[in-house]
């Protein structure tokens, strides 16, 4: 039995060579009789190659240039007019638009822009970072900065929309619960007591919320005293942008939440 085993596997061995061997026989006569497309087939291959590489190394060159770019931006940004400093801006991001640091570019325009109070300019230039998704911490940024601008002009529907989508969209457990908590205040700004009180209640008993539960139960609290007072919705507050792409924070609770999960 084992020699037949062994004849077999020899067999489908030398097999196998002689397929070999003819593919390799069919190939050299095909370049033999056709020498002028397979030069012209190599040659296209190598400039294939080498039109990648180019690609590669002028990426990396832009990003490095883009990167140095808003480095300057930001350090002058103090001592420009503020429509010189929106000027540098958009130049920057028409020039570098294709890397990481146009989106950062567009955080410090809507930052600008914001604290100038032209809100529908911010969200501007914030909504092609946030439409990409909200799987990095610049897209999760303008998403936010975009909320936040809503809220301060006022439109607390829209801001409500924008919360709703960071909580279904967002990647980690502690971002959701951060639109969550932001839904619930809205509600609150709204005189709409009740819900508030619910997704407060709801977010207290998520054994994930940490620490952060103690600070839900003091504003389920206090949702719940100014129902029982009958008091007026709160004024709603001023928020200030926050256009920093800082990682450390995002790192670190993503770190948290990946711990927790495994």
């Amino acid at each position: 039995m084992s020699k037949t085993i062994a004849k077999q596997s020899k067999r489908e061995q030398v097999d196998t060579e002689d397929r070999i061997m003819e593919s390799v026989a069919s190939v050299t006569m095909w370049a033999r009789r056709n020498r002028r497309a397979a030069t012209t087939v190599l040659i296209a291959l190598v400039a294939v190659i080498a039109a990648g590489v180019i690609y590669v190394r002028y990426k990396a060159d832009l990003q490095g240039r883009a990167a140095v770019r808003l480095d300057q931006i930001r350090l002058s940004s103090q001592g420009v007019a503020p429509q010189q400093l929106r000027q540098d801006l958009g130049v920057f991001i028409t020039q570098f638009g294709g890397t990481p640091e146009a989106g950062e570019a567009r955080l410090l325009l809507a930052e600008f822009e914001m604290r100038r109070d032209s809100v529908d300019a911010a969200i501007r230039a914030l909504e092609p970072v946030a439409n990409a998704g909200l799987g990095t911490p610049i897209s999760y940024h303008a998403a936010t900065m975009i909320a936040a601008a809503q809220e301060q002009r006022g439109d607390l529907p829209s801001a409500m929309r924008s919360y709703e989508r960071l909580e279904s969209d967002s990647p980690y457990a502690y971002q959701r619960r951060t639109a969550r908590a932001a839904q619930a205040r809205l509600h609150e700004f709204s005189g709409e007591y009740a819900e508030a009180a619910r997704i407060y209640q709801e977010l207290i008993t998520d054994e994930d919320s940490g620490t952060d539960g103690a600070f839900y139960a003091v504003r389920l609290g206090e949702v719940l005293a100014r129902a029982e007072a009958e008091l007026p919705a709160p004024v709603v507050p001023v928020i200030e942008p926050r256009a920093s792409t800082t990682s450390e924070t995002d790192d670190a609770s993503a770190d948290e939440e990946t711990a927790s999960e495994e």
